[in-house]
């Protein structure tokens, strides 16, 4: 079927049942204009709605064919019931009458009660009690207050009958009205056109028990008759409607407030027909026995409920212990069950010779596996390594868990020393490392692992050990991955210093401990600055100045350091700009900021260092941003974008550390990259190694054919200095130069700069000379200027 014929085969499904309530609507009212149904046209109205929705219903799919066949029953039967009643004549109803009535209302509650009951997803034994619960507790005070006493006036017992089901009826169709309307769907036409028809049958119910009891004429009659009818339509356009399709398919948990609901109708029922039972004495053996056997049934019901409750509650109980001590994907035991498992062990090996171990074991780049072979791919992979794990656990007696989404654990009660835990550790590694299948491409995979044993003549809990094999794995993971590491003290006290970093780290912006120093870069063959550096110092409040060597890798962990980058970037730049408009440096002076793997891979970095040019209003050309190849070949496509972005700003770019990686020279052409940093271990040996040499002459000789800015790192001396001038480098920096100094100190260190451009410091060295450490004069207030022995050196940090 085309798309147009779809549309168009939707489109009358949803106007033809519209069409057939105008119709339905004008037959009523010219009804109750005349007081007479207008049989013949009534009758072939109702025959084509229902016709229509039963032949729809079929073609839509089975649940829809259930409700369709029984309203269409239903509509038929009051149709010929109606046919057969003398509205003129106030006369009892007759049995085929009633069965009309009843096809109605038997067709209402279905349609709804079925609907209601997929809709919540209700196991059906507990919602079928549940109605029964409804109904007869309804039923119960129907009888009291208007059946028996109809009976009592001599009324007969086809109306007595009629007058106790259809009350029961419209409080079972509005309990599923208002479960259905409290599950979300009170802007579903379906729904919507359900609940206009209860209203309606409730206003039919209402007028029928009225004509029965006399109070209205003989047009009430006509009105309960026609209302019948009207509220069969309504259910019968709501089962047309297409939203009605979307109430049964959409089948999602129901929420607590419709439990509740559904409870709240229930007790009062129950507590309604209980009242009613107390505080009206019953009128002879027939209403005795009734309320006894109605009240009986209802307690019955009652306790049923219970128990199903009861059964439900110990089911959901056991399948949350199921869920929370076995790994659903490969069937281990799970975290929880784990360290009970391991503290059963411990204690069965209390003052023996074992030393229990456990062995925790962590996939090595397992989001890579995620990300090429999917969900999927990657449970086939965890399933396969969960049985390699429990198969070669087995061989010594140990027992194994799935702790984390790709970590395993091993308890091992038969190690007696570190060497059989790093024996047994060996083997799970080896088995583990074997390639796996995946589809048809066999894939390799490894882990690192880490090993805890309990300490001799020491008690130690399970949680503690779990804890202690994890530090050692992170160990392995730092180490290099595909590695065993063994838990000692060191080890723990690695980890409380790494936890102090991190928590004295959150604030340190805001305390203004971060602080930035700036390192001059001098033009060679000059020795005039044209920019700087900026290197972050942290000084703690207790006054403890921390390496950025101890910090940044916790900020970069702990995803921080794209706060202090952000912060140093801003603050740099200020600075930059503040000794610009004081004339402490040139126009032309530039600034330098190292960037970190984690910033690069901020969505948000390039608005981050576009914000920044712009409230520190800097020139973009003027702004070097420094990175490491690492954090390129990480997200290259990321990267790539992102520094892109940036260049597209007019911010230049550098690749700092170059010569010390694998994928430098790659790394030039895949990125626009405008100047590169000769790292300072082939600046050091550039005046006595004839390899450094060689190897810095290279460089510079690539970085001048690519047409890059050269700056060379780490010089401290003045041969040093000199050679990479003989090379044709083009820029250094280094404790040569200047030491990192603070921005209060600038005005005095470009002073001092300045005269020491004028020093031979600059000039060609003499043929055959060795290296000189020429003593340089420092004027006071020129901060940390000046020459300095080979030592520690002020290392970029972010």
């Amino acid at each position: 079927m085309s798309n147009a014929m779809a549309d168009s085969v939707s489109r009358w499904r949803t106007i033809v049942p519209w069409m057939a309530l105008v119709v339905i609507a004008l037959v009523l009212t010219a009804s109750l204009i005349t007081g007479q149904v207008i049989t013949p046209f009534w009758n072939v109205t109702m025959v084509l709605v229902a016709v229509g929705v039963a032949v729809y219903s079929r073609a839509v799919n089975g649940i829809h064919a259930i409700y369709g066949v029984v309203m269409t029953v239903a509509v038929l039967h009051l149709v010929l019931s109606d046919a057969q009643r003398d509205i003129a004549v106030d006369r009892p109803l007759t049995w085929p009458e009633m069965l009309g009535d009843l096809a109605v209302a038997i067709g209402v509650v279905a349609a709804l009660g079925f609907s209601t009951a997929r809709r919540l997803g209700a196991p059906a034994g507990r919602y079928l009690v549940e109605v029964a619960v409804v109904f007869i507790g309804s039923s119960i005070a129907t009888w009291v207050l208007l059946t028996q006493p109809l009976l009592d006036q001599g009324e007969s017992a086809s109306r007595a009958f009629v007058s106790s089901l259809f009350l029961p009826v419209t409080v079972l169709v509005a309990a599923f009205v208002v479960d259905l309307w409290n599950h979300g769907l009170r802007r579903n036409r379906a729904m919507q056109l359900c609940a206009l028809s209860a209203i309606v049958f409730a206003a039919g119910s209402f007028a029928e028990r009225l004509q029965l009891v006399g109070t209205v004429d003989v047009e009430g009659s006509l009105m309960g008759a026609t209302v019948y009818s009207l509220a069969a339509a309504l259910v019968l356009a709501a089962i047309a409607h297409p939203s009605f399709r979307y109430h049964l398919d959409d089948r999602t948990p129901a929420p607590t407030d419709v439990g509740r609901a559904r409870l709240l109708i229930m007790g009062v029922s129950v507590l309604g027909a209980v009242t009613l039972t107390a505080v009206r004495p019953p009128d002879g053996p027939l209403d005795i026995a009734v309320r006894v056997g109605a009240t009986v049934l209802l307690i019955v019901l009652v306790v049923v409920r219970l128990a199903i409750a009861l059964h439900e509650h110990e089911v959901a109980r056991r399948s949350l212990h199921e869920r929370v001590h076995s790994d659903e994907l490969t069937g281990l035991p799970t975290r929880t069950r784990f360290v009970e498992v391991v503290g059963d062990v411990l204690e069965s090996n209390w003052r023996s010779e074992h030393q229990p171990t456990v062995i925790h074991l962590n996939l090595d780049r397992f989001k890579n596996i995620n990300d090429t072979f999917g969900h999927h791919g990657a449970n086939e992979v965890l399933s396969e390594v969960a049985r390699r794990v429990a198969e070669a656990a087995s061989s010594f007696g140990a027992t194994v868990a799935r702790i984390g989404g790709d970590e395993f654990a091993v308890i091992d009660a038969s190690t007696t020393s570190v060497d059989d835990a790093v024996i047994h550790a060996e083997v799970l590694r080896a088995a583990v490392s074997r390639p796996i299948a995946v589809g048809e491409a066999p894939i390799f995979i490894t882990t690192s692992v880490g090993v805890a044993m309990v300490p001799a003549k020491r008690s130690i809990t399970a949680e503690e050990l779990l804890r202690r094999a994890d530090i050692a794995n992170h160990r392995a993971k730092s180490d290099g991955a595909n590695r065993v590491a063994v838990f000692d003290e060191s080890m723990q006290d690695n980890v409380a210093k790494r936890m102090d970093i991190e928590h004295a780290l959150h604030g340190a912006i805001g305390r203004q401990e971060m602080r930035l120093y700036h390192q001059p870069i001098v033009d060679i063959s000059t020795g005039r600055v044209t920019g700087f550096e900026a290197l972050i110092r942290w000084q703690r409040s207790d006054g403890t100045i921390m390496s950025p060597a101890t910090f940044i890798p916790v900020a970069e962990d702990t995803g921080m350091i794209c706060e202090i980058g952000a912060w140093a970037l801003r603050d740099a730049l200020s600075e930059l700009r503040g000794w610009i408009d004081d004339g402490v440096v040139p126009p032309s002076t530039t600034m330098s900021v190292n960037v970190s793997p984690r910033q690069i891979a901020d969505p948000n970095f390039a608005s981050i260092v576009r914000h920044a040019l712009s409230v520190t209003a800097v020139p973009a050309h003027l702004l070097w941003l420094e990175m490491t190849e690492s954090m390129m070949l990480d997200e290259p496509e990321l990267a790539e974008n992102t520094l892109r972005e940036i260049r597209a700003m007019g911010v230049q770019l550098a690749l700092d550390d170059f010569g010390t990686g694998f994928s430098s020279l790659s790394l030039l052409q895949n990125f626009p990259i405008q100047r590169i940093k000769i790292d300072r271990a082939f600046v050091q040996g550039i005046a006595e190694n004839t390899n450094d040499r060689s190897l810095v002459r290279t460089i510079i000789a690539l970085g001048q054919s690519m047409g890059l800015d050269l700056v060379a790192e780490g010089v401290e001396t003045v041969h040093q200095l000199q050679s990479l001038r003989d090379l044709g480098c083009n820029k250094a920096q280094g404790f040569l130069i200047s030491h990192p100094v603070p921005a209060p100190a600038m005005g005095s260190t470009m002073t001092a700069l300045a005269e020491l451009s004028e020093l031979s410091l600059f000039r060609a060295t003499t043929a055959g000379t060795d290296r000189v450490d020429i003593p340089v004069p420092v004027p006071a207030g020129a901060g940390m200027v000046g020459m300095s022995p080979r030592g520690p050196i002020g290392q970029p940090v972010i």
